[in-house]
């Protein structure tokens, strides 16, 4: 029984099942692993993805807060 409350407590804390917060984690792993790319071409070329990151951090800020 414990295994399986390790693995539900924190998605059931916030109200999502275990599938959809993975999903969800996921998707989150996806958007940084992106930002990540464009904020390394963007340190070699500052013209290119100059608002990705500000982009992001928006993007996300609603995505968590709405």
């Amino acid at each position: 029984m414990f295994i399986i409350n390790y693995f539900k407590k924190h998605p059931e804390e916030n109200n999502m099942t275990y599938l959809q917060h993975m999903c969800f984690s996921l998707h989150l792993s996806a958007a940084f692993l992106s930002a990540s790319m464009c904020a390394f071409v963007h340190a070699i070329f500052p013209e290119v993805f100059k608002t990705s990151s500000s982009d992001l951090v928006r993007a996300l800020n609603k995505l968590l807060h709405d």
